[in-house]
Formats: C-alpha cells, structure tokens, sequence
C-alpha cells in the first residue's frame, strides 16, 4: 500500500526543502514566544521541548538522529568552565529568573536555525505541525517575482561554484593563488557596478564582517552576475590570464553601461 505524505510531512521527508526554508527563523516568534538565553538568540534542549510542547526526550532523539544537519546550523555542548562562564552571562540577563539548573554539569545550547530545522523534523509535536504549515503557507503566498528570484539565486550559486572550481583547476599553484578567489569577485563587481565588494557590502547596510552572498541581488543583478561569472569559467578553461579576462568583460559591460 502507498505510503500517505500529508503536505506538511514533506519537510520530515526532504533534507532540500529543509535547507530551501531553513533561514525562515522569525516565523518561531510569530507562533509562539521563545525566551532566548543570551542576546545572540541561543535556547536550551529543554526551551525547546517546552516550545515544541514535548519532551527533552524526543528533542535529543531528533538531535541524536540529525546531528550533522544540526551542526551545521550551530549546536554546541558545554562543560566545565566553558558552562560556568556562560551560566554567569545568563545569570545577568535573567536576574530575576532561573534559566538553567545550577547543577547541571553539561549543557547542550543550539541557535535559532536548528531550533526551526528541528520543527521541521520533530513529528510527534502539534506545534511543529504548525510550524512546517506556516512555512507551506509562506510558499503559497509568495509572488511570481519572489519565485523568480529564487531560481535565479540558486542558479547563479551553481555558476558561482563552477567559477571557483575553474580557479582551483586552472590557474597554476602560487603563494598568491588564493587572492584570484576575491579578485575574480571584485572584477564582476567592478565591472557590472563600478564597486568593489567593500563598497557594495556598506551601500546595502552590512557590517564589515557580513559576507556579500546571492540574498543580497536582485534578480536584475543576480543575472548579470550569473552571466559574468560563466564568461569567466569559459575563458579560465581556455587558459586565459587575469588581464585578457579582464580586458574582454570590460568591453561587453562597460561599454554597455556607458
């Protein structure tokens, strides 16, 4: 007999779509409030299964089964001075408040991400149900330009990875092999926009640590992105050198501009 997938059982069922949604983070606060241990958004097992209305039990199963997934999106166990010190910080931020037993010995702490994956995964939790609905609901009602722009970001992360791959294959090793990666990506920068990645990481509100990722184009700006980035592969695999590759975009997209 066919095995039955209610729609929202998709995300049990498909590691993809969990990482297609996994940075749908705010939707937990909007479904319930979650009383965070530190200012960085961290919680506990035990804030979890109190959120999920189950049991630390069946939060550890879940983690104990994904963990690579979930270490992805940040988990970490704490002991010996490592908890003290973060007990302490807690401690200032809940004054009034006991947030974690003062004599547990280790502690399991996980960020919002894996919070949410966790949603995703836990099937024996109406809140999670609740959850994996909300993100279907988000799918449905997102627009025709939203789903564009989608696509976009995932086909220009594939021609991204062609293009670092064409850098590693293709240029020769040298102690200054590693600075071809950021010249390559402030050349399709310069070039497209006249900025480099410094210049363009600021005009769009990021601090000086953020890295300049696909989220941060539109779909206009993903595709000359895209299309720069293929050029460059094709003329990497042909052997061509920094300044011909450079002289030859400038002349498709300055000119263009000008």
């Amino acid at each position: 007999m066919k095995k039955v997938i209610n729609n929202e059982q998709i995300f049990t069922e498909s590691k993809i779509l969990r990482e297609e949604y996994i940075d749908k983070v705010d939707i937990l606060d909007k479904i319930k409030i979650i009383p965070y241990l530190t200012n960085d958004l961290v919680i506990s097992v035990e804030q979890i299964a109190n959120y999920y209305e189950v049991t630390n039990k069946a939060i550890n199963t879940v983690v104990d089964r994904h963990r690579e997934e979930l270490e992805e999106d940040g988990i970490m166990v704490l002991k010996g001075q490592e908890l003290k010190d973060f007990k302490q910080k807690v401690s200032v931020l809940h004054s009034e408040e006991r947030m974690i037993n003062p004599k547990t010995s280790n502690l399991t702490i996980l960020t919002k991400r894996a919070m949410l994956r966790i949603g995703m995964l836990l099937t024996t939790s109406s809140v999670a149900i609740k959850v994996r609905n909300y993100l279907l609901n988000l799918e449905e009602n997102s627009t025709l330009e939203q789903k564009k722009w989608a696509i976009q970001r995932e086909v220009g992360k594939i021609d991204r990875k062609r293009m670092t791959t064409a850098i590693k294959e293709y240029i020769p090793d040298s102690p200054h092999k590693r600075f071809m990666y950021p010249n390559y990506t402030n050349l399709v920068y310069k070039v497209l926009f006249d900025k480099d990645a410094k210049t363009i990481r600021l005009e769009k509100g990021l601090n000086k640590n953020s890295e300049l990722t696909r989220d941060n184009f539109n779909e206009a700006e993903l595709k000359l992105i895209d299309e720069c980035e293929t050029i460059i592969t094709a003329l990497l695999s042909l052997s061509f050198n920094y300044n011909y590759i450079k002289e030859q975009l400038e002349n498709k997209y300055l000119k263009k501009l000008n």
